[in-house]
């Protein structure tokens, strides 16, 4: 057993490794969100940038629009990969016990859709850039991690737990409680209900929080009194809330160095200037009119907010195998399946709008540890 503590402490260790910084080659699938924007209409102006119009008193422009369509896409098929995975037994780790794991869950994408070849990094180009999508992006999004459980008086138990998901920089914490309230009764099933909570962190693009309630039956079966198997099924509620940051749709370009920015002289404010900045060449003097509209502020108005999204609703089954050897704990197989489609449990019609032909996603997990 010494020999097995040893080896669950070399495989922590090794995963506080992944959150050593990488090498952006190693990112394929963070999320880009600056590339959902929609197709320009059709319009003499270059998409993303302005032109002096035909009097000569303004600028015609033709910026990038937020794609809230795909943006919705994106987020719920992250979210349901991050969602808690409720990988255990109804019965809890018992008053005073306690169990900690290492975890892997993988959960299905639709890799070919535009959400997500545009939605997220892909490899990086000779120039040392990411390429303007991803052309082979993973075809199930992957989490490793490390859980704990502590048992509490009246069949209560806490669970906490940190993710790392593969080829990104993003970490997913999460915690909750829940209560098994048939614990140790030997001719009744256990059953326990929960409330966790994961978010995700590493990004400043997004913010996903997914809250989660499940519902779990599980009954045991002891061998030789030596190992206990625990097969176990169950019904979850997801809840997905995601945020955009302010998005800036060109990235790789410098609108405000190229600006070289200046405020309005007092001539300009006493002629009723408004006091925004004004932009200059290099030399200071001011930039007139060309083909694609030089005053480069108006670079700045290319950035976008999506819309949020609000307690969107998926319901999974889940169903597993735990089984226990001495202070060896495992679950193989964990099992989250989809029930319905993703659109039915959106807030409202524009939100299945959003979603609709969002298709169903399954996870599949896998956990091993030591309980006391």
């Amino acid at each position: 057993m010494s020999r097995l503590v040893a080896t669950m402490a070399l495989g922590a260790l090794g995963f506080a490794a992944l959150f050593v910084e990488r090498d952006a080659n190693a990112n394929p699938m963070d999320l880009a969100p600056e590339r959902l924007t929609q197709p320009c209409a059709p319009n003499p102006v270059p998409c993303g940038a302005a032109q002096v119009n035909a009097a000569g008193t303004g600028f015609d422009t033709n910026y990038y629009r937020a794609d809230n369509d795909a943006w919705a896409k994106l987020m719920s098929t992250y979210a349901m990969a991050m969602a808690p995975t409720a990988m255990h037994p109804a019965r809890t780790t018992g008053y005073g016990g306690f169990e900690l794991s290492l975890f892997g869950t993988f959960t299905t994408i639709d890799k070919n859709e535009r959400y997500i070849t545009r939605g997220t990094e892909g490899p990086i180009t000779d120039g040392k850039k990411f390429s303007s999508s991803n052309g082979s992006p993973d075809s199930m999004l992957q989490i490793y991690g490390v859980s704990g459980r502590k048992g509490l008086p009246y069949g209560f138990e806490l669970q906490g737990s940190v993710g790392y998901m593969a080829n990104t920089e993003l970490v997913i914490l999460g915690g909750g409680i829940r209560l098994a309230p048939f614990e140790g009764f030997r001719k009744l099933f256990d059953v326990s209900v929960g409330g966790y909570v994961h978010t995700l962190t590493g990004t400043s693009k997004v913010k996903i929080t997914v809250p989660s309630f499940d519902v779990q039956v599980s009954r045991r079966f002891p061998i030789a009194n030596q190992v206990v198997f625990q097969p176990y099924v169950g019904w979850q509620m997801v809840w997905i809330n995601a945020d955009s940051g302010v998005i800036d749709t060109t990235p790789d370009r410098d609108g405000l160095g190229d600006c070289n920015a200046r405020p309005a002289t007092a001539a300009e404010r006493a002629a009723g200037d408004t006091g925004e900045f004004h932009c200059q060449n290099k030399t200071g003097g001011a930039i007139s009119g060309d083909a694609i509209g030089s005053p480069a502020k108006l670079d700045l108005n290319n950035n976008v907010v999506f819309r949020n999204m609000r307690a969107y609703r998926r319901q999974r089954a889940l169903f597993g195998l735990s089984w226990r050897w001495e202070n060896l704990s495992v679950v193989l197989p964990h099992v989250a399946m989809e029930l319905a489609d993703p659109e039915s449990g959106a807030p409202d019609d524009a939100a299945k709008a959003r979603i609709k032909g969002l298709a169903k996603q399954w996870t599949f997990g896998a956990m091993v540890g030591l309980a006391w």
